[in-house]
């Protein structure tokens, strides 16, 4: 926690007082001086995080005992990476602290897991988990029978990213008809991935439906909000309702849970695409549906 409150003040330094230094004397180990001459606080984000293990003495194993120094410092790390621009050299430069050192290669691997990778995580990113992962992939140390998790971790996190063409599958609508995600026409497409037995699913669905927002933009035709049961033809599915304006179906093929063009880490899943099909939002809130769409306005 201390080392949590050092850096949330180097970090309102960065922003309020960019020649402040990140330095603290009772530190567990010391953060690097940010240079005076690094005045933007991105650059000085990148300063920060580029030499953050500067100063970690990786050989003292009494850093490295469960919830110990080492890992109250990667979470640490973790929280100061989504200001750096250039966060890839910071995970990079971790990297090459560790090299020719197996044992801690696989302690900050599961750290990574741990934090980068699980769902409930409140550090959970898949932005930084990708970069983390294509630099713990990068270490000619890493033994190749640890290298199996890593790589289908990378291979589904790199699945449908914002910026990327969402991938097309078949849905099957409750008259048996089958359709495309790439038959839709609208500016935006609103995917809503559920499965009506799940509560947050559920609770989600009433969101979307009593959102003035999403309800004027399919009102509008600007939007189209298809709903996908990813359990298939269900009698959970069947019975629930369709709200007005929504498109509904179910995963008949499993095209959506064989891994192998969408990942659905957590349940409900909302993705926002534009009208090519191209991923605005992944893994995203009502209230950030909301705020794009109102942007659009």
């Amino acid at each position: 926690m201390k080392t949590l409150l050092r850096l949330a003040a180097a970090l309102a330094a960065l922003a309020l007082h960019p020649c402040a230094s990140a330095q603290e004397p009772a530190a567990p180990f010391a953060l690097p001086e940010i240079p005076a001459a690094l005045t933007a606080p991105a650059e000085r984000a990148d300063y920060l995080t580029y030499h953050y293990w500067d100063r970690f003495d990786f050989a003292d194993p009494s850093l490295f005992v469960p919830e110990g120094t080492a890992e109250r410092a990667f979470v640490d790390f973790l929280s100061v990476l989504p200001l750096a621009p250039q966060a890839d050299r910071a995970w990079a430069r971790l990297f090459g602290r560790l090299r020719g050192d197996a044992e801690r290669l696989l302690y900050f691997a599961d750290l990574g897991d741990k934090y980068l990778g699980e769902a409930a995580s409140p550090l959970c990113d898949e932005g930084q988990q990708i970069l983390f992962l294509e630099a713990l992939l990068a270490d000619e140390g890493l033994p190749e029978e640890e290298r199996i998790r890593p790589r289908v971790q990378l291979r589904l996190a790199r699945m449908n990213r914002p910026g990327t063409v969402a991938a097309d599958f078949e849905y099957e609508g409750r008259d048996g008809v089958r359709h495309r995600l790439s038959d839709l026409r609208a500016e935006r497409i609103l995917l809503f991935l559920n499965d009506p037995e799940c509560a947050d699913c559920r609770r989600t669905k009433a969101f979307l439906v009593s959102s003035p927002v999403v309800r004027e933009a399919l009102r509008a035709g600007r939007l189209a909000l298809l709903s996908v049961c990813v359990e298939g033809d269900t009698p959970s599915w069947r019975a629930a309702s369709v709200p007005e304006g929504w498109t509904d179906g179910c995963d008949a093929l499993g095209a959506l849970t064989d891994g192998e063009h969408y990942y659905l880490k957590t349940m409900p899943a909302l993705l926002l695409l534009d009208g090519a099909r191209r991923v605005l939002l992944k893994d995203a809130s009502v209230e950030d549906v909301e705020r794009l769409l109102t942007a659009d306005r």
